[in-house]
């Protein structure tokens, strides 16, 4: 069992023969250790042959690396690349465990633990995944070691023999002479739901587009599929219920009092539901309802997703927010204070608050409302009452529940409100639309009452959805406490200089972590939580003054403090680019270009020396032309 001078393709081989020959070894794609077990007898594909090759189902998708002076977690992130790379996920049913193995150890996470990092938005999944010295391949490192380091297993050869073969016989169990159906699990019921949006949503009789505008999607009808038993959804708090033969939506009184539902059927009489539910098990073990109710973000579109801001705040910055709280408002802040979520999505951003009967949770999407609602019968302590459907930059405060808007029309009352929220990131052009490779989302922020009174007077900080939360809060709710995450561009953008001579409000407390620490968001640059006292409103104020230096404390992606940094405003200061301008020289000797593409942090990636640019952005003029005479000339300070 020296594995120690072998290549890799021996030692993969080796390891195989030593430890898995009970089950079948196999390739996917450019995955080249893949351990799976038969799903037929004698191997046969018919219903299976959509699920792997040969009518197989995968145990293990592993990393291989010949020698023995490995960082186990760097070759993990390799084959997250990889699968990442292939989308390997939606095209493989995925496995209970991802490993990573070389001559001294083998270690094993279970997939659900790292399935979220194949949502996230924007991230450039194109690289070698070989090559470990790319920014890709380091952010995603950064971003799963944490969790590779708290969740993985590992075994060494030499001291863990019998350690290693148990946990092989208790975890990798087959029958290979009983057909069985697909169990859904945490692991696997994204890549269920995307097999199902092929093969079932089309024969569904609902015009999908039409839908999405209301808040209606696909997720909702697969989970009143799979949270089902002999042709009945077995949770009627879900927002779509199957009965039978159709779906119900959710009751509603209409103008005349009378209680009704919608109902949606089946374009092919079921054939395509039929043949799907053939093929998987359900309902799930009822241990991973809540769990795959909870992440029912992980099923919404992507520009859903980003316009809803549909993304689960880290446990590890709630924790840290509520010390945070504490730290401001006293440690009996949430006995002394009411506490109002109003983009709270499932609520998970109000997990470990002790007084329930003081907080108040709502959000744009009905069904939200109805995976907190099932959350309470499971045993959260919020009171049902207290969650409600608010679309909070449309709807007035008259459809609040009574005792919250008796906070809001009472001034001393609302001195004692902390409105505690995570707003959405999404703005009218990200970072693919600026890159060319989206379309401007003009439609996130523009369709809204909020955005059509302050547009004006805020200027272009109205394009972010995250400013209109603030300015609404900070001019509707005055003397609230305001506890937010969010990017920095409220203290130092240069085009939230409007935004800042409105939004006045005095920051007690501010910490910033890594963006890409954040569900689904990415990008390098830093994410704030910042706690303001709005009570210090100067209505006679109207001129755009610099706010006073900030002090933040910085935390690395595991909440290890690092070191404290300064943020400044920077009104009626030039820039850079006002500087560069005084050497701009189109006649001269042609040497190259400095391609430059905004001057915020957002495009720090866009920014570098070519001799070739691309037509777009020639069109844009997001570039410097760089020649023989303005290289050299002397520097001036502007």
């Amino acid at each position: 069992m020296n594995y120690k001078k072998l290549k890799e393709e021996p030692l993969k081989s080796a390891v195989y023969g030593d430890w898995f020959s009970d089950y079948k070894y196999t390739q996917l794609g450019n995955i080249d250790f893949v351990i799976a077990k038969h799903l037929t007898k004698g191997g046969s594909r018919s219903l299976f042959d959509s699920i792997d090759n040969d009518g197989l189902k995968s145990i293990l998708w592993a990393e291989a690396k010949q020698g023995t002076n490995h960082d186990i977690y760097e070759s993990f992130v390799q084959l997250i690349l990889t699968i990442g790379k292939e989308r390997t996920f939606e095209k493989y049913l995925p496995p209970k465990y991802i490993g990573a193995f070389d001559a001294e150890k083998f270690a094993f996470i279970e997939y659900h633990q790292i399935q979220e990092i194949f949502f996230q938005n924007d991230f450039n999944w194109t690289v070698t995944p070989s090559n470990h010295d790319t920014k890709e391949f380091k952010q995603l490192y950064t971003l799963c070691k944490n969790s590779l380091e708290e969740n993985s297993i590992l075994f060494r050869y030499e001291n863990q023999k019998e350690e290693f073969r148990e946990f092989i016989r208790l975890n990798f169990k087959t029958d290979k002479d009983v057909s069985e159906k697909i169990a859904v699990t945490k692991n696997n019921f994204t890549f269920v739901f995307q097999k199902w949006s092929e093969k079932v949503k089309p024969s569904i009789a609902v015009d999908w587009e039409k839908s999405n505008k209301s808040g209606i999607i696909a997720a909702d009808f697969f989970l009143a599929d799979l949270l089902s038993k002999d042709g009945e959804s077995l949770k009627d708090s879900l927002y779509v219920v199957l009965k039978n033969t159709k779906y119900e939506l959710a009751k509603k009184l209409d103008e005349d009092g009378f209680l009704t539902t919608k109902s949606v059927g089946f374009t092919d009489k079921q054939k395509a539901y039929k043949e799907f539910w053939n093929v998987y098990e359900r309902p799930p073990k009822e241990e991973y309802w809540d769990y795959i109710i909870a992440r029912r973000d992980l099923l919404v579109p992507q520009d859903i997703r980003e316009r809803k801001g549909s993304f689960f705040t880290p446990q590890i910055w709630v924790e840290k927010s509520q010390a945070y709280l504490a730290q401001v408002l006293g440690e009996t802040w949430q006995d002394d204070y009411y506490i109002w979520d109003c983009c709270a999505g499932t609520g998970n951003l109000l997990n470990g608050l002790a007084n329930y009967d003081r907080v108040w949770a709502s959000t744009l999407d009905k069904q939200d409302v109805d995976v907190m609602t099932d959350r309470i019968a499971n045993g959260w302590r919020m009171a049902e009452n207290h969650v409600f459907q608010f679309d909070f930059l449309n709807d007035e405060f008259s459809k609040c529940p009574e005792e919250l808007q008796e906070i809001l029309h009472d001034a001393e009352k609302r001195k004692k409100l902390v409105i505690y929220i995570n707003p959405p990131y999404a703005e009218a052009g990200n970072k693919r639309q600026i890159s060319d490779t989206g379309q401007n989302k003009s439609k996130v922020s523009f369709e809204n009452k909020v955005y059509d009174k302050w547009s004006e007077i805020i200027g272009t900080a109205a394009r972010e959805v995250y400013a209109e939360f603030l300015i609404r809060i900070y001019t509707e709710i005055q003397c609230c406490k305001l506890a937010q995450f969010a990017k920095l561009k409220a203290l130092c953008a240069p085009n939230f200089a409007k935004f800042r001579s409105v939004f006045r409000a005095e920051l007690k407390s501010l910490f910033v972590v890594p963006a890409n620490t954040f569900d689904n968001v990415k990008g390098q640059f830093p994410i704030g939580f910042f706690i303001w006292n709005t009570d210090t409103k100067n209505e006679k104020s109207t001129e755009i003054k610099p706010l006073p230096e900030y002090v933040a404390d910085v935390f690395d992606s595991n909440g290890n403090y690092l070191y404290k940094h300064s943020f400044y405003s920077y009104n009626n200061v030039k820039f850079m680019l006002h500087w560069i301008r005084q050497y701009y020289d189109k006649d001269g000797d042609f040497i190259g270009y400095v391609r430059v593409n905004g001057q915020d942090m957002q495009n720090n990636m866009g920014l570098f020396l070519t001799v070739d640019l691309t037509p777009n952005d020639l069109r844009a003029h997001f570039y410097f032309i760089i020649t023989k005479k303005n290289l050299r000339q002397p520097l001036k300070i502007a």
